[in-house]
């Protein structure tokens, strides 16, 4: 079990017992406030198992031949998933944001700020268990960064729900205290397109990989290099295998062999496969 794994399992364990926390007083004391938070603990501890399952799928498949290029896909398509989950929560934000908006209720501050702050409690010691977004460098090159997608979608699960919790305590209280009652549905939106912003970020670089759009920046470096060397592609594909490394797809004239051309390519990246054909 890898560090962020075991990050993630934590995570899931404190989640799950404030969730199960927050319904049963929720049901005691008859609060929907209460059983509401409780229920969208919930929504991310299913996001959170999705991060957790997809860590086993990847160390049970890392050495598989049923996957010809490797398990590194299962990273980005469990970070897919999940930010989907992501946005479909913060667009659900935003419409009931909306809707209290143009409809206001009453509010019951008291309660209300207590689900907040036991919610601010809970995401902030969930951060700091997980030390950041899951970002590791391999400083041979910037190419060779290594973002962990699947971990990230977990952090920004943590993240957007803190920040939900921020705006609602300080709406709150505002509107307890100045009777600015608007506010709670104001952060509401902001909260909502925040997160929106953050999910739909995440869908679109997952989505790449996933669907294998060029590596264009390392492309444009690498086929540079190659002429210096003079080596006449005819064709490169440099693709994200998802879990930190690169794929090579090249056709070239050259009087260099494949390995020698291979040795050059894995001096200016990480590479997990590189096919060679030279006429």
């Amino acid at each position: 079990m890898n560090n962020n794994e075991r990050k993630t399992l934590i995570v899931i364990i404190l989640t799950v017992l404030t969730m199960f926390t927050e319904i049963t007083f929720g049901y005691l004391s008859h609060s929907m406030a209460l059983l509401a938070d409780g229920w969208h603990m919930g929504t991310h501890a299913f996001a959170l198992s999705i991060t957790f399952f997809a860590y086993i799928l990847i160390r049970k498949f890392s050495v598989s031949d049923k996957l010809a290029l490797g398990s590194g896909k299962f990273n980005p398509l469990a970070g897919f998933a999940s930010a989907v989950i992501l946005a479909i929560s913060g667009l659900m934000i935003l419409y009931q944001s909306a809707e209290r908006f143009f409809n206001p209720l009453a509010i019951n501050f008291n309660e209300a700020v207590l689900i907040a702050v036991i919610g601010l409690i809970v995401n902030g010691a969930c951060i700091v268990i997980m030390g950041g977004h899951g970002h590791k460098h391999n400083h041979k090159h910037e190419h060779t960064k290594h973002r962990d997608y699947n971990f990230k979608s977990a952090y920004l699960h943590i993240l957007a729900d803190m920040l939900t919790s921020v705006l609602a305590i300080a709406a709150l209280l505002l509107g307890k205290y100045a009777k600015l009652n608007f506010l709670d549905s104001a952060v509401g939106i902001l909260g909502g397109f925040m997160i929106c912003y953050w999910a739909f970020g995440l869908i679109k670089n997952t989505a790449k990989i996933l669907t294998d759009w060029e590596v264009q920046p390392l492309k444009t470096d690498l086929l540079k290099i190659l002429q210096t060397e003079k080596i006449q592609t005819q064709y490169l594909h440099i693709l994200d295998n998802g879990n930190g490394g690169h794929i090579a797809l090249l056709k070239c004239k050259a009087k260099q062999t494949p390995q020698e051309i291979k040795n050059l390519l894995a001096q200016h990246a990480r590479f997990e496969f590189i096919n060679i054909e030279i006429e």
